[in-house]
């Protein structure tokens, strides 16, 4: 199918912006990140789904992102729309009659959001898609067209707020869920594997089998991506003292969170403080500058990602 430009799953390390020559769809499996979109901050979870369109620059304006990994697709419009437009055209590839297309078209090019909560349609669909386009299998075309456009229809109603997530959660599954809830807000306690399952009311190997599951994460891992994501709100909307924020956020000491802080972002967390916030007048510039990656670069970049992941 000429009109898929590139698809995977592997790990992001590099988010430098870019616009794409089509729509992106990006279902993350593991990792946080920090995005923007025309500007504007978005932050990626896991288990969330985001998407761009062509003329919308994206990408990070850290120097490296926490380990990530995704399921990923981007794939050519009716045309290479370098301009907003209100509603757009999908190939005829994918079977849409225009009005389908209007009304697609219009939530994803109306919404100032990009990145939502992945129901678990969403969250079945691409993987199977990526699955199936990377099989050789007979009338292979034909599945992945009618599961992508069944992730455009999901991810229509995703953005429209028409569908929940109602995954069906074992009682364990449910304990697991309300304790992810738990660590969220209380990163600075001191947590175990132990008294995290003892939480829950189920066995270590138990928790981490339901953890992953659920974030595509260690128990441990998902709790030192939380403990720096507070660490960076706190750098950015406090004045306080780069220890304070480490005790704040559950480390032992000040060097523990250095190293930790910069092996998961790239700089150090007072290097942090002073460059984050919001565009300059010259970075926007510079984004609104941008010009289309194209495809060869966007392979090689695919293929990059993939080269890391073996």
């Amino acid at each position: 199918m000429s009109w898929i430009i590139s698809y995977g799953h592997f790990p992001i390390k590099e988010l430098a912006p870019h616009k794409n020559q089509g729509m992106e769809i990006t279902f993350v499996e593991k990792g946080t990140m920090e995005w923007m979109v025309e500007g504007r901050p978005e932050k990626v979870e896991p288990g969330s789904v985001f998407y761009t369109l062509p003329w919308q620059v994206h990408g990070s304006l850290q120097a490296k992102e926490p380990e990530n990994t995704v399921w990923h697709i981007l794939f050519h419009l009716k045309k290479d729309y370098k301009t907003p437009h209100a509603h757009f055209r999908f190939t005829k590839d994918l079977g849409f009659t225009p009005e389908e297309s209007k009304i697609l078209s219009e939530t994803f090019a109306s919404s100032t959001r990009h990145c939502f909560q992945a129901t678990p349609t969403i969250r079945s669909l691409l993987p199977a898609l990526i699955g199936e386009l990377q099989s050789t299998r007979e009338l292979r075309d034909v599945l992945a067209i009618t599961l992508l456009r069944a992730t455009l229809v999901e991810l229509k109603r995703v953005v429209n707020s028409e569908v929940a997530d109602h995954a069906t959660y074992t009682r364990s599954e449910q304990h697991v869920q309300e304790l992810i809830t738990r660590l969220s807000s209380n990163c600075g306690q001191q947590w175990t594997l132990s008294n995290m399952a003892h939480d829950c009311g189920i066995r270590r190997t138990q928790l981490c089998k339901i953890f992953h599951k659920l974030t595509g994460s260690t128990p441990m891992e998902f709790l030192s991506r939380i403990r720096i994501e507070h660490a960076k709100t706190l750098l950015r909307r406090s004045d306080a003292k780069v220890i304070d924020i480490a005790f704040e956020c559950g480390y032992s000491s000040s060097q523990y969170f250095a190293n930790s802080f910069r092996q998961a972002t790239g700089v150090t967390p007072s290097v942090y403080r002073k460059s984050s916030g919001k565009l300059s007048a010259t970075e926007f510039e510079d984004w609104e500058n941008i010009k289309f990656r194209s495809e060869e670069e966007e392979l090689k970049r695919i293929e990059a990602f993939s080269d890391t992941d073996n």
